[in-house]
Formats: structure tokens, sequence, C-alpha cells
């Protein structure tokens, strides 16, 4: 599987980024994808700059995970900036994009779709099925249905 990792907020991103980089996802197919918001960590020449430039709006380390706005970005808000993260996520995991993104070759589709379905899609609920009936059963499950599809 292809797994595209993708970061937001540099200074050349707008709220146009967002759009642009889901279309080139699905154009091209792109089976997995994790995205990360900038993060400039201290102590980093990213994080010197942006603290001289009067861009960093928070000390809380806690919020320095890549999932959190912690500076002031260039082209759009924070709001904008923390909005497109999170609905670059949905529209990846929807189920539109996910059969618009599924793989031309039939044997990788049952792996695909279990992954983006019940892994990114549902992950919460499967995590809950699997701490009730094991992880064991569940994947002796996801290897009987994989075999069908």
């Amino acid at each position: 599987m292809i797994n595209a990792s993708f970061v937001f907020g540099l200074d050349g991103d707008t709220k146009d980024t967002f759009k642009a980089t889901l279309d080139w996802i699905v154009k091209n197919r792109i089976e997995t994808v994790t995205s990360h918001i900038l993060t400039p960590y201290p102590g980093t020449a990213l994080y010197n700059r942006l603290r001289w430039e009067e861009r960093i709006i928070t000390d809380d380390l806690s919020l320095y995970n890549t999932a959190h706005v912690v500076f002031k970005p260039k082209n759009m808000t924070e709001q904008e900036l923390a909005d497109g993260y999170l609905w670059i996520y949905r529209q990846i995991y929807s189920f539109k994009n996910i059969l618009r993104r599924m793989p031309r070759a039939k044997n990788q589709r049952a792996a695909y779709l279990m992954f983006n379905i019940f892994y990114r899609k549902f992950g919460k609920f499967t995590d809950f099925l699997c701490k009730c009936i094991t992880y064991k059963r569940i994947g002796i499950m996801g290897e009987k249905i994989s075999r069908y599809l």
C-alpha cells in the first residue's frame, strides 16, 4: 500500500491547498494518508524564525504534536488551518473517496478496503470490538473475509 504524509501550514499554503491536495490524492489513488499541521518545535530554526516574526501563539508543549495549530500561518487564519486539517481527513476517508481511490489491482482491494474502512473510517469502533472479542479473532475474521473479496 502507498501511504502519503502531508504537512499543512507551510508559508506557501493557503486554504485552497487542502482541496488541491485532496484532488491530487484521489487522482493518484493514494491508498492511505496521514496529515500533520506544521509544528515548529522549540529549539529548531523554524521555531526561532517564527518566534522572531512573533508568530508563535502558545508555549504549551502539550499542543506541539502536529495536530494543533501553535503558530500564526502566513496565508490563512489559525482556524482555517485547523479546519482544513480536519476537513481533509473527513474527505479522504469518506466512502465516496475510499471508492475513488480503490486500487486497480483486484488482489489488493480486500486489504485496502479493510484498512480504510475498519482502521481509518471506523477505527474507534474496530478497536472497541477487538477489545471485546480479542484482536486475534478479529484478525482471523479479516483473513477469512479477504479470501472472499
